[in-house]
């Protein structure tokens, strides 16, 4: 399950860590991002890496109600390749998701966690997009491919976002690349790059959207650089 993550780095750092990319946003760090949200995702269209704006929450192109979006956040790699809403984009709309660290919750008390790379450094779920063309407009949403936790996570939730690794960024976007050479990217990320925290509880509210929001317990500031 992922049902919040972040994207606080600089634009530079964004631009570096896909190069060559050509940026068609405008960037604003966010510090809370949830189903519904405009947030920066990467596709290769043309042969060329994309960074651009969707909605996230997909929305299949066969839909006729833009509400099935709030359902669709989150794919399980184990069956995005035969699912109806998933299968066609898997095979020529993958993208990646640009984040610095998610969010997962415990307990009844919902304390939640922020996860992310001991390095600190940006990295990018696997995920999928689809256009839905409402008659009157067009809309880009997407979605991100979840798998099992590893050992680390899995006191915090049975599943984990499918991070890739930067070396697999160009065939996870490849249109020619074969869809079951794919799969094998579908495994938990390994747990010893990985670090979790106590974050505030006003991470809950979507409104809340700050930089002290990840700042773990006990530690007086934090930095995204």
């Amino acid at each position: 399950m992922c049902g919040r993550y972040t994207l606080a780095k600089p634009i530079q750092t964004l631009k570096s860590h896909f190069s060559p990319v050509h940026i068609y946003l405008e960037y604003f760090p966010n510090y809370n991002i949830a189903p519904g949200q405009i947030s920066p995702i990467v596709t290769n269209r043309s042969n060329q890496l994309e960074m651009l704006e969707m909605k996230w929450g997909l929305i299949p192109s066969w839909s006729k109600d833009e509400k099935i979006s709030r359902n669709l956040i989150n794919a399980r790699s184990e069956t995005i390749h035969e699912k109806p809403s998933f299968r066609n984009s898997f095979k020529s709309q993958r993208c990646l998701i640009p984040a610095d660290s998610f969010i997962e919750w415990k307990g009844k008390e919902k304390q939640p966690y922020c996860i992310r790379m001991k390095s600190q450094g940006l990295f990018a779920f696997a995920g999928l997009w689809s256009t839905w063309d409402s008659g009157d407009s067009s809309m880009n949403t997407f979605i991100i491919i979840t798998t099992e936790a590893n050992a680390k996570l899995s006191p915090l939730h049975s599943r984990m976002p499918v991070i890739l690794h930067p070396e697999n960024y160009t065939a996870w976007l490849s249109p020619a690349s074969a869809l079951e050479s794919l799969t094998s990217f579908f495994s938990p990320y390994p747990d010893n790059e990985l670090e979790y925290f106590e974050i505030s509880k006003d991470t809950n509210s979507t409104r809340n959207n700050r930089p002290n929001l990840l700042q773990p317990a006990g530690q007086t500031s934090i930095t995204f650089s």
